[in-house]
């Protein structure tokens, strides 16, 4: 990237404090075609490409997985046999999806299949060893993890010790030390790299799920059950567990969306209604409006609420369930809200973004945590204290820091800890906190050296308002599924006059603008940061995205403003 020289600037800075980079090569445009074509050109993609076609039979062949063949062939040897599998599952969006979709493929197939997910405050994540010996007592022959499992040292020898078979299926990365389990899939570990390591723990169930189908086909005993059926629950839990939306998360995310908009699941139809989601399903719907309901139910309550929604068969138990689970996420609004408010006064003006209170709800730290990093541009660790007196953190960064790696570092400090690059957790060891929060400071501050400056805004090129067209709307909206890795495209338009605005609910702000001759419609969510730069009577320069306006339908078009450059005030 390269900064835009000072004479392609407008006068005066962003109003967020952004420091406006080029994504690519520098991009000028007066005209859609001209967009369209330079945005082509700079990311190295033509309209054929298959980028924009993604097909489900370019996805790799499951059994490049590391021990693959292995866990396929005992799950369809466990079917065909008549054993029993319990599914060890984990309580956030990606872990309940995931179990959600083995439950239902599994059964399916003709299995036997019982599960559980632990409680977040009571057992935190991972499997435990009570929950292995419960699942043999209960007449298991095979286990098998989603989501979890790769850190969990004793509950794998636990099970080898009794003779039962536990495949772990997880994505968090991995200690240097691997688990004693039966098989471990997991593209995160050094000798796999499947996928490039960008599946969720739901993504590596349904390779997973691939796998058996083959190895059943083989025998002739094929299931009928269609596996694409489960792709809409796969494209929620890899949205939710914000993956790199590319590659092979781009294919399964795409036809996921597809799945969601043409025919959803009941357990998916169920909660969309209560979320009010009426337009188009993208990646940004999921991660506004579905994912946080289903987490809602880990984080406060239990998991299995959510999992039971994401599985049923029943339309009526569905909107039960997504009923409950929209109380709990308005509930958890109010918790975090208040949890936020005591960090930052526990933090006051410490460098070092960790923090724990022993009246904090378990179920909303990691959310704390996100909005202290977002806020601050590093990671940050919120605790809470569980009943036995342990500090339980959960961690959230920016982009260029890996949280998973940053773990590994702080390992001596930690047990029962595990994370991706994203996120991730564990519990601090007795007496060791003031240690893990000086490693936990260094970890950042060594990290840090090869992470951008999280105050840039990239920019794809200067539009002039003669681009603000349906035809570009359109032809950017096949950037789908934007999220993680795969950015929408971001625009300046400079010198643009506000003649008008309106304030609506939820800090939603629609604009006027004009540039003495063409005139566009601007929207801003949650304008709070910018608001007092976005009055009428300034001209500013605008950075956002072109879309569609849905509201209004038919050819509209609007500008989605995420921050502005002010440059002059009429008097």
């Amino acid at each position: 990237m390269s900064e835009i020289e000072p004479q392609d600037l407008p006068a005066g800075r962003s109003a967020k404090g952004k420091v406006l980079v080029w994504r690519h090569t520098p991009l000028f445009a007066e005209d859609p075609v001209s967009a369209w074509q330079g945005v082509l050109e700079a990311r190295g993609l033509r309209e054929t490409d298959a980028y924009f076609s993604p097909r489900l039979a370019d996805l790799p062949d499951p059994f490049l997985m590391v021990d693959m063949e292995k866990a396929a062939t005992r799950i369809a040897a466990a079917i065909q046999h008549a054993e029993k599998i319990h599914i060890f599952g984990d309580f956030d969006a990606d872990g309940v999806n995931g179990t959600a979709i083995l439950l239902e493929a599994l059964s399916a197939a003709g299995a036997t299949v019982s599960y559980s997910i632990p409680h977040r405050a009571d057992q935190g994540h991972g499997i435990g060893v009570q929950p292995v010996r419960m699942a043999v007592d209960d007449g298991a022959k095979l286990g098998l993890s989603v989501d979890t499992g790769t850190t969990c040292f004793d509950a794998c020898d636990e099970a080898k010790k009794i003779g039962f078979d536990l495949i772990v299926s997880d994505h968090h990365l991995p200690d240097s030390t691997l688990p004693n389990a039966f098989a471990l899939l997991n593209p995160a570990r050094e000798s796999c790299g499947f996928a490039d390591r960008k599946l969720c723990g739901t993504g590596v169930a349904f390779f997973l799920l691939m796998a058996v189908w083959k190895k059943l086909a083989e025998q002739q005993l094929r299931p009928g059950f269609d596996l694409r059926l489960l792709l809409d629950r796969v494209a929620v839990a890899t949205i939710a567990d914000v993956m790199d939306l590319v590659g092979v998360n781009r294919v399964l995310v795409y036809h996921g969306l597809q799945k969601l908009n043409r025919d959803p699941s009941i357990g998916m139809k169920a909660l969309m209604k209560i979320a009010k989601v009426k337009k188009a399903v993208t990646a940004e719907t999921i991660g506004f409006y579905l994912a946080p309901r289903i987490n809602a139910a880990g984080r406060l309550q239990h998991g299995e609420a959510a999992m039971r929604m994401l599985s049923t068969g029943d339309a009526d138990e569905a909107a039960m369930l997504a009923a409950e689970l929209d109380a709990t996420n308005k509930e958890r609004r109010k918790v975090e809200v208040e949890v936020l408010k005591q960090a930052e006064l526990k933090l006051g003006d410490s460098d070092i973004l960790a923090v724990y209170d022993d009246s904090w709800h378990a179920g909303v730290v990691g959310l704390v945590a996100g909005r202290l990093a977002r806020k601050h541009g590093r990671p940050a660790a919120v605790g809470f204290v569980t009943p036995d007196g342990v500090v339980r953190v959960s961690l959230r960064g920016m982009p260029g820091f890996h949280i998973g790696k940053l773990l590994n570092a702080c390992s001596e400090h930690l047990e029962g800890f595990g994370g991706h690059a994203g996120a991730g957790g564990g519990g601090i060891k007795p007496g060791q906190w003031h240690a893990f929060t000086k490693t936990f400071a260094a970890c950042i501050e060594n990290q840090s050296i090869d992470v951008s400056d999280h105050l840039r805004l990239e920019v794809d090129g200067i539009l002039g308002l003669g681009c603000m067209h349906i035809a570009l709307a359109d032809r950017l909206a096949r950037f789908e599924p934007i999220g993680r890795g795969n950015s929408a495209c971001a625009w300046l338009i400079e010198g643009v006059h506000i003649a008008d605005r309106r304030d609506l609910k939820g800090g939603v702000v629609r604009l006027k603008l004009t540039d003495g001759s063409r005139w566009i419609d601007g929207i801003v969510f949650g304008a709070g940061a910018i608001s007092d730069d976005i009055q009428p009577g300034l001209t500013v320069s605008i950075i956002g995205q072109l879309q569609k306006d849905d509201y209004r339908g038919g050819a509209a078009v609007q500008f989605v403003i995420e921050d502005v450059i002010s440059t002059a005030v009429d008097n």
